[in-house]
């Protein structure tokens, strides 16, 4: 079996011994590690690589090219999808995690990529390349993602677009559509502004509002999507999804500024929400701001079995919780925000 063999320009074979980084046509040597449970396909991939002047770890092993990017250090890892132990989706999930500066490449017989695409941890793979035509894209295709890493990313801008992929994704299990989340996002962005709250705490309010069912992901389909009324287990099992939510957010340092809303979006002031039972300015105020811009998108929307009604029965219908369910002060600052507004709001997403 190949076992994580490194190869150089100037090695002749893969059973070549490894060598240390080393400068190639003025460059530092890029070192990528190849995944692929094929060692024909190994074997080719590898000559390619070296050939454009690529230094080379080969492995057929999962957890060995785990433990070589993230213990040894790598510029890059192309992983095979289907792998008999442990898939390269999975891999590259778990490096991105692991060694989120790495780029990572999913190599796939399928050419058909949007079908692939459901399997992927959104912001998991930098590319997708087909094995069909591997000879030809594989090496531009890393050439690519290694000069986007080059390049500096804003930060807010990172998370922004890492939240909207993830609820991209989500949407595919159509309990929550991503027009909905990014409407609730930028009207919750527009109150906190209202409130003259810092930018930096706006982009918590908007990266919470579109992150708020996250935790969604952890919930069955069969209690996600019945259509029915749910038992009192399936209740129990639903109402984990904000402290699922919290656990999956808490691993991605970028988005962590989201936990407030995802947390404790279901809360309610007098202490009857859920999952911890806070009660008034225990509530953190992201979260309460979100419950208003939430429940008027939910009012003023059209669904499927009604249509949205207007803006006036929309404060009508909130005013009537204000105290119990909604922060007063919050709700005061809700209704200085004209109509028309809203709907500017609305307009600039379109």
């Amino acid at each position: 079996m190949l076992s994580a063999m490194e190869v150089s320009p100037s090695d002749a074979t893969l059973d070549s011994p490894p060598r240390s980084e080393v400068m190639v046509r003025g460059e530092v040597q890029r070192h990528i590690v190849l995944l692929d449970d094929d060692e024909s396909i190994i074997q080719a991939l590898s000559r390619l690589l070296v050939a454009a002047g690529m230094r080379v770890t080969a492995t057929l092993n999962a957890r060995e090219a785990m433990e070589v990017v993230v213990c040894r250090g790598a510029d890059a890892i192309v992983a095979d999808l289907h792998m008999p132990d442990m898939g390269g989706n999975l891999v590259l999930s778990m490096l991105a995690q692991a060694a989120p500066h790495v780029a990572r490449i999913l190599m796939t017989n399928d050419t058909d990529f949007s079908r692939v695409a459901p399997l992927v941890v959104p912001y998991s793979v930098d590319a997708f390349v087909s094995k069909h035509d591997a000879s030809t894209r594989l090496v531009p295709a890393l050439r690519d993602v290694l000069t986007r890493r080059r390049v500096p990313v804003d930060s807010e801008s990172a998370a922004r677009s890492l939240s909207k992929s993830i609820v991209r994704a989500l949407s595919l299990r159509d309990y929550e559509t991503e027009v909905h989340c990014e409407r609730v996002a930028a009207w919750s962005a527009r109150l906190a502004m209202e409130l003259r709250m810092t930018p930096s705490r706006l982009l918590d309010v908007e990266l919470g509002a579109l992150l708020h069912d996250v935790g969604k992901i952890g919930v069955r389909d069969a209690v996600l999507l019945k259509p029915g009324k749910l038992t009192e287990d399936e209740w129990k099992e639903m109402r984990r999804h904000p402290d699922l939510g919290v656990a999956l957010l808490s691993d991605i340092p970028a988005l962590r500024r989201a936990i407030p809303v995802v947390h404790s979006h279901h809360e309610r002031r007098d202490g009857k929400g859920y999952p911890r039972g806070l009660a008034g300015d225990e509530i953190p105020v992201e979260a309460r701001i979100f419950q208003i811009a939430d429940t008027y998108d939910a009012i003023v929307s059209d669904r499927p079995y009604r249509r949205g009604q207007s803006d006036e029965e929309a404060r009508a219908e909130i005013c009537r919780f204000v105290g119990p369910q909604f922060d007063p002060a919050v709700h005061a600052v809700f209704l200085r925000i004209p109509p028309d507004e809203w709907r500017k709001v609305v307009a600039g997403l379109v």
